[in-house]
């Protein structure tokens, strides 16, 4: 037989009706695991997917879609409309509450009453070295007990760590290792991006 001939009495394919266009067809690519359905790509694409129309919340454009759901025309309009209220993880602007309390001047008057009575020690080791004031109550939760002295303790960084099982010395370290300059976007490796770019070209060229 030549490349590219037609055999129609070959064909060992087996008869199936699609059920987009309702037409017959024979089912060429029909396998035991995988059953060809459709005749053509086009049935395939068009496989119970209506057509439906959505205003943007955003623009205010009418947006034609078939997958999904969809509630904006592009990534731009819905970046725009999620802001503020409108955002997926709004909690009634109680971030921004607690941001201007943690900030404030009140907290900073407590930090220093706190200090004051423990004689700026640790009360757990009694090292007078990076000090901070710590919370018995959560700061979140107990709104009520957060400016009340018996709330607050002494501790050090190290001792502070070991209450929230956290190492709070890495966030003081907020220098490059090479050349000494600050860090933006702190990493693992504590480097700058162009002592970082360095090294991983001196390993590449190493191996």
């Amino acid at each position: 037989m030549k490349k590219g001939s037609i055999n129609p009495h070959l064909w060992r394919a087996k008869i199936s009706k699609c059920p987009v266009c309702e037409k017959e067809f024979r089912a060429v690519k029909d396998f035991k695991d995988r059953k060809q359905k459709y005749c053509s790509k086009e049935c395939w694409e068009n496989r119970g997917h209506k057509e439906k129309k959505v205003i943007c919340r955003c623009c205010g454009k009418e947006v034609v879609y078939r997958y999904g759901e969809r509630k904006y025309c592009s990534r731009e309009c819905s970046f725009k409309h999620k802001v503020g209220k409108n955002a997926n993880q709004w909690k009634g602007g109680a971030t921004l509450k607690n941001d201007r309390a943690r900030n404030g001047n009140r907290l900073k008057i407590w930090r220093e009453l706190v200090f004051k009575r423990d004689n700026y020690k640790c009360v757990e080791c009694g090292s007078k070295d990076q000090i901070q004031a710590h919370h018995k109550k959560g700061f979140s939760v107990y709104r009520e007990l957060r400016y009340k002295i018996d709330n607050g303790i002494t501790l050090c960084i190290k001792c502070h760590g070991k209450v929230h099982n956290r190492d709070f010395r890495n966030r003081r370290n907020k220098k490059c290792n090479n050349c000494g300059c600050k860090i933006v976007n702190k990493n693992k490796t504590n480097l700058c991006r162009k002592c970082a770019i360095k090294k991983w070209w001196q390993t590449r060229l190493q191996t």
